[in-house]
């Protein structure tokens, strides 16, 4: 009788040693290394292209996205389930004023899923470019950062406020000003033409600063000179320094302000008509 009883405690004994491997093997870490270091499980992915948004898992190596496809069969170091929330890349804010950005909290954009930033819009910006944009490795921030040069910078910083054209020394320093900061990685020439200094500028000044950008394949964006009732000239204008430095042109608020123009009108705005009856869209 005691050894049945010892007989019957010993095999269950057994059977529980047996779960236990058994369960540690399910729920502990193997010693393989995992094949990614993030798998995003049942997400709504948005990726971008301009296709609707869909399920996939999105698995994530050395920083860079490895592979995106429904119920992905691998392992990785972290697992997140999204939940049927929605996963997509970062967004890029193009029109940013955050040359403050090293020394305010750039969290706040993170958090609304923006993680590149492009500063220096409207005509002002830092004119030291290099030393800005290797600032982050004295700040490290979790944004990528790109400025464009700012023309009401440059005048100022080479003819104060003064309401008069430059002189054709003072183009010159313009001009090697914002070469210079192409060549130390500004994205691009920016106008504000409703401010001061850049309202004292005439087309003609632009345009110069404009090749010196395209020179470097830079863009043209504009706070351009009116959106009230001289709007549709002022635009006009933006496109004209695009055809003549042959460089894209981002108008940065395409907006109208004046009770000049109703529904019917704003309407026409589709399409401009320039010089020589050519139609842009």
């Amino acid at each position: 009788m005691i050894f049945s009883m010892i007989k019957g405690t010993f095999s269950i004994l057994i059977c529980f040693i047996f779960l236990l491997f058994a369960c540690s093997g399910r729920t502990g870490k193997s010693s393989k290394p995992a094949t990614y270091d993030v798998l995003i499980r049942h997400a709504r992915v948005a990726d971008g292209t301009g296709n609707p948004w869909y399920y996939a898992d999105v698995a994530i190596k050395d920083g860079i996205i490895a592979k995106v496809e429904p119920a992905l069969e691998a392992d990785a170091a972290q697992v997140i389930d999204a939940d049927n929330l929605l996963l997509c890349p970062g967004f890029i804010d193009v029109h940013a004023h955050a040359e403050n950005v090293y020394s305010n909290s750039s969290e706040r954009f993170v958090r609304m899923g923006v993680t590149t930033l492009i500063t220096g819009n409207c005509g002002s910006s830092v004119t030291e470019v290099d030393t800005f944009l290797n600032y982050v490795n004295k700040t490290p921030i979790p944004l990528n950062i790109a400025t464009l040069i700012g023309h009401n910078s440059v005048r100022r910083k080479v003819m104060d406020e003064v309401d008069r054209r430059p002189t054709p020394e003072e183009l010159k320093q313009m001009e090697s000003l914002v070469e210079m900061a192409m060549k130390e990685g500004a994205v691009g020439l920016s106008t504000g033409l409703i401010y001061v200094p850049g309202t004292y500028a005439n087309t003609d000044e632009i345009i110069t600063l404009a090749k010196a950008a395209a020179r470097h394949k830079g863009i043209y964006a504009s706070h351009i000179r009116d959106e009230g009732n001289e709007v549709k000239e002022a635009i006009q204008e933006a496109i004209q320094i695009g055809k003549a430095a042959q460089m894209p042109v981002e108008i940065s608020h395409f907006k109208i302000s004046s009770k000049k123009y109703g529904v019917a009108a704003i309407r026409q705005f589709r399409w401009w008509q320039m010089p020589g009856k050519k139609a842009y869209r």
